[in-house]
């Protein structure tokens, strides 16, 4: 797969480029077709590439939270969304939370790409509606984001 990206708050400035550059490794190594059912494979392919390059698992927001992220690395704090799209809220507010608590310095937010997401399956979070919506949440969604889609 290949992957596009969007910097939110200067998030490709906070975030390391040796980083960035193994994400989208990480995305370009990806050999699952796209096709009507397939978002949880892609999901599984990108979660076995972070761990494969030293991100953490799940991360909890704190020590008596449920409440995860999808990983973790270098103070980079990861949200993977292949989902519903009313999840990709909830994964915004989690890095923001983090941030504010200083436990990360920026965040990475992966979604399919808006015509990945429409093969994949109905609803789901896109790069399209997420980078228009982070214009909008400037003024409240404050910490640095590097945006990378999967198509």
């Amino acid at each position: 797969m290949k992957g596009t990206a969007f910097s939110h708050q200067d998030g490709a400035i906070v975030i390391p480029r040796a980083l960035q550059e193994e994400l989208s490794q990480i995305i370009k190594q990806i050999r699952v077709k796209v096709e009507r059912g397939a978002a949880s494979s892609v999901r599984e392919a990108l979660i076995r590439g972070l761990l494969h390059h030293g991100w953490a698992g799940e991360v909890a927001l704190n020590s008596s939270s449920k409440i995860t992220i999808t990983s973790s690395k270098s103070g980079v704090g990861l949200c993977l969304q292949t989902g519903n799209i009313s999840r990709m809220y909830a994964d915004l507010l989690k890095l923001q939370k983090l941030y504010l608590d200083s436990s990360i310095v920026a965040g990475v937010m992966i979604v399919p790409s808006h015509p990945c997401a429409k093969v994949l399956g109905d609803n789901l979070a896109n790069a399209t509606r997420l980078e228009a919506e982070l214009s909008i949440f400037a003024k409240v969604i404050t910490v640095p984001i590097l945006l990378l889609s999967i198509e």
